[in-house]
Parts: structure tokens; C-alpha cells; sequence
């Protein structure tokens, strides 16, 4: 059911997503799992006088050893780093370096939420086996020790559902101003400005009072918000002319005539061929193990220096320096797919920009810790991660013909939903079909 108005919404009002922030030192908390005050991570006793103190069978169960294997809680607050994380619990910094190497084709640990839970568990003697850690209320992500020197990452994902929400607003001042009074997020304005910006000049061609309407989605678990949001649909009328564009069941969004509204895509990110060194490969077993080590993109045999392009138009959603991945970068294309460059020497583009396709955002390098030059790069369709050289990517063609019908049935019932919500207040509506995952 959606609810429509000023800020309308289906089910009930959602939480928004936690404000990513790059870890430096900061503050400590802990607790042990089993109530015992944690101090090195070996629940502390106290001593007794008399017999008590030497003959277990005489001690009262209050006071014998915990058996539960020690467990270390942190809550991330602003500042925190994982260095002094681990150093407070009582962990080597040698196992945070092999877990970060173990993260490498992941950077689930490049920058956690405040609010973001930490578990480290270790065992009776005191060796620490593994980081657990919640990235939202349907995803945990644990690094549990395999060998002496090895971790293994392994994600856990709850089922989740979307529902949506339907915002209106009208042009007064800039869109973006009017956009974040209706209840846009930054994220999402840049989104629709992305979507729209090949039908119309945001900032010379909008006028007072023109107005707009957003289906947004939201991902839920049975119970809590995920924090995660798409847009699912958008409708911008000004003057006699309306922009649309809806996402449909391949990931791509098209308007109402079924036609792409994003250009296509490129299918690597340098303007000459090269050598392919390392293939996607979801299944690749790890050499040390012999359990399942992914890598997640494709490694081409780049020379330092070598120009590397954004493969699409989108929003730099991350530029950082991980000591395995090194100085990297990750585009987010508009909700459903996203690019990440690694091992880069030189990096010209900054959080929050936006790009073309083809844009110069970088210099291939050899940082982190490889073995030679190259440029690691991944495409990632719905959260997870495809092989950029096979995977379908949007082209700039029309919804195909097999198709048409169905995509023409949800486009039609999305702008009426959007019509009446923009010009209704509190009307009850239909549920819109939100299964394009």
C-alpha cells in the first residue's frame, strides 16, 4: 500500500542510512559476553582465603572460571580505528593485517557506520579466531581464522523485501533544494539528475512551480530497515513536457516509451586493450586452505601510468588507500550497478563528484601488495560482484521486444500511482511491484 502526500510512504516510515566516515583513533568500549570484567581477555577472579581458594570442588559456582570462550563487543563511535580496536582487546595487529587481506576483494572494513556492532572472539588460550561484524540489520560479515596465518571471509545475507514510498514536490529556487525539502536524500537527488540529465538542462530549463514525483524504494528484512534505498521510478513535469524513467525487471531504467535513459556503457576502463592476467573467477580456491577465495573482478596488465576511464556515468562514491587493495576508487552508476578501479598511483577525481563516460579519473599504478603493475576492475549488478568482460551492462537500447508489454503495464501503473500522490493527499493505494531484483 502506498500512502501519498508532501512525504508519502507504503508500510511506514524508514530509517535512513548511517553516514559512512573514514576510521582514525578514537574511543573504546568493551564487554565480555559472559558478564566477567575484561582485562586482557581473561575473565578476572576474585581470590579467596582458606580452603576455598585451593580446592575447586569447595569453590561456589559464583566464582569458578567462566567456560564460555571470551568475547570482546565494541559499538564503532566516531573516531574509532580498527588499530586501536584491536590493540584495546587484547588482538595483534598481525591478525588485523591478515584480515585486511583477507578483505581485499571485498573493503567491507575501508569505513564502518557509527553505530556499526564489532565482536572478537577468542579462544581459551587467549588467541584471538575471529571478527564478526553487522553491515545492516540483513548483512554480517564474519573473518574467522583457517590456519595459522590465513582468515576467511564469509557474508551472511537475511531475506529482504522492498516497499516504497512516493515524494512530491515543486520546483522553488534550485532542484536540489527543492528536491531535499520533499524528503530526498543527497545520494538519491544525484541519482535522478543522473537519470534525467540527457532529457533536460537542470539548471536552465526548470522553472517555478514545475513539479516532480519519486517512487522510492526501501530493502527490509521481516522486521528493520536495511537502510538501503533505489530509485524506482521518477516523473518531472515542466511546461507540456514530461521526463520520466522507471526501473525495470533487467536493472536498467528506461522511460516511458521504453527507451534507455542512461548512455551506454563502456566494457573496460582504458582506451587500449591489454592483456588480461588474472580472469573473474567466483570460485577460485584459496593456494594455503583450499577453501573458496573469489576474485571478484578482472586484473589487466596495465603499465604505471596508464589512463583509467569510468566506465559510465555516475557518482564517486569512494576513494581510499587500503594497505592490500592500495589507492582505489568505487563509481556508483545510478542504484543498480557500480565499478571499483584498484591498485591506482594516481587518483583525480574526489568523493561526491560526478563523472562521465570515458572521464579520466585516474593512473593505473602498482599499489597495495602485488607483484606487478596492473589495474584490478570490478562491476558490481544489485550488490554483487559479475564478470565485467561477459556480464549484460546497459547499452542504450530499447526494453526488448518480448518484453514490452509487461514493462508499458508497470510504467503506466507507476505514473498514476505518482499522479495521484502528487495530487492527493493521504489517498490509499496499491502496492507497486518492486520485484526487480
Amino acid at each position: 500500500m502506498i500512502r501519498s502526500g508532501t512525504h508519502t510512504s507504503i508500510h511506514a516510515a524508514l530509517l535512513a542510512g548511517a553516514i559512512s566516515l573514514i576510521l582514525a583513533a578514537g574511543v573504546w568500549s568493551a564487554k565480555s559476553e559472559s558478564s566477567t570484567n575484561i582485562k586482557n581477555i581473561k575473565p578476572l577472579i576474585k581470590q579467596q582465603q582458606g580452603p576455598a581458594a585451593t580446592d575447586p570442588a569447595l569453590q561456589p559456582d559464583s566464582v569458578k572460571p567462566a567456560q564460555a570462550t571470551p568475547v570482546v563487543h565494541h559499538t564503532v563511535q566516531a573516531g574509532d580505528s580498527l588499530s586501536s580496536i584491536f590493540s584495546q582487546a587484547g588482538a595483534s595487529q598481525a591478525d588485523l593485517n591478515r584480515i585486511m587481506k583477507a578483505d581485499v576483494e571485498y573493503l567491507a572494513l575501508e569505513t564502518l557506520q557509527p553505530g556499526t556492532e564489532l565482536k572478537l572472539t577468542f579462544n581459551e588460550q587467549g588467541q584471538f579466531r575471529q571478527l564478526a561484524l553487522d553491515l545492516d540489520p540483513a548483512r554480517s560479515i564474519t573473518y574467522t581464522r583457517v590456519g595459522e596465518d590465513t582468515f576467511e571471509y564469509q557474508k551472511t545475507v537475511q531475506d529482504t523485501h522492498w516497499v516504497s514510498e512516493v515524494l512530491k514536490g515543486s520546483i522553488h529556487g534550485s532542484f536540489y533544494q527543492s528536491a531535499m525539502n520533499a524528503g530526498l536524500s543527497r545520494a538519491q537527488i544525484a541519482s535522478i539528475q543522473q537519470l534525467l540529465e540527457h532529457q533536460l538542462n537542470f539548471r536552465r530549463e526548470l522553472r517555478a512551480g514545475d513539479t516532480f514525483s519519486v517512487i522510492i524504494g526501501h530493502e527490509r528484512t521481516a522486521s528493520d530497515s536495511t537502510g538501503n534505498t533505489r530509485i524506482e521510478a521518477v516523473s518531472l513535469e515542466r511546461h507540456n513536457r514530461t521526463h520520466t524513467a522507471f526501473l525495470f525487471e533487467d536493472g536498467n531504467y528506461y522511460d516511458q516509451n521504453g527507451k534507455s535513459v542512461l548512455p551506454a556503457f563502456r566494457r573496460l576502463p582504458t582506451a587500449n586493450s591489454f592483456r588480461v592476467s588474472s580472469h573473474f573467477n567466483p570460485n577460485r580456491l584459496h593456494p594455503v586452505t583450499g577453501r573458496t577465495s573469489p576474485h571478484n573482478g578482472v586484473d589487466l596488465a596495465t603499465p604505471v601510468g596508464t589512463p583509467v576511464m569510468s566506465t559510465g556515468d555516475g557518482v564517486i562514491e569512494r576513494v581510499g588507500n587500503h594497505p592490500y587493495a592500495g589507492k582505489y576508487v568505487d563509481i556508483n552508476h545510478g542504484n543498480t550497478y557500480k565499478t571499483r578501479y584498484l591498485h591506482l598511483n594516481k587518483i583525480f577525481v574526489r568523493k561526491g563528484q560526478q563523472v562521465r563516460r570515458g572521464e579520466k579519473i585516474a593512473h593505473s599504478g602498482q599499489t597495495g601488495r602485488i607483484t606487478g603493475p596492473h589495474l584490478h576492475f570490478e562491476l558490481h549488478a544489485n550488490r554483487r560482484p559479475v564478470n565485467p568482460l561477459k556480464a549484460d551492462i546497459p547499452t542504450a537500447a530499447d526494453v526488448p521486444e518480448t518484453a514490452l508489454k509487461r514493462f508499458e503495464q508497470v510504467a503506466q501503473y507507476k505514473l498514476a500511482v505518482m499522479s495521484d500522490a502528487a495530487s492527493r493527499s493521504n489517498l490509499m493505494l496499491a502496492g507497486v511491484d518492486t520485484k526487480f531484483d
